[in-house]
């Protein structure tokens, strides 16, 4: 599951490798991050990797929902985008 900020407002401390425009944790190989582009105003970030999950936020919008699988529901009051939000 991911979570997007807006690029300002992220802050990222330690060291990231790149690979395909993924960002992984040199150490252990876990993906933590889409790394921006020039263009990017939000960065795609794994929940699950933060020190401090922040548990109070609720999911707006669900992407590549034609590929979930047929016994998952859909997250109640969430977007739902067949590929992308873009």
């Amino acid at each position: 599951m991911y979570g997007q900020w807006p690029v300002e407002a992220f802050e990222v401390s330690g060291e990231i490798s790149s690979y395909e425009g993924r960002g992984f944790c040199p150490l252990c190989g876990s993906r933590l991050l889409d790394p921006v582009g020039p263009d990017d105003t939000l960065i795609e970030i794994r929940l699950g990797s933060l020190d401090e999950a922040p548990f109070e936020l609720k999911p707006d919008a669900e992407v590549s929902v034609k590929q979930r699988e047929r016994w998952l529901l859909p997250v109640e009051g969430a977007a739902q985008h067949a590929e992308n939000r873009h």
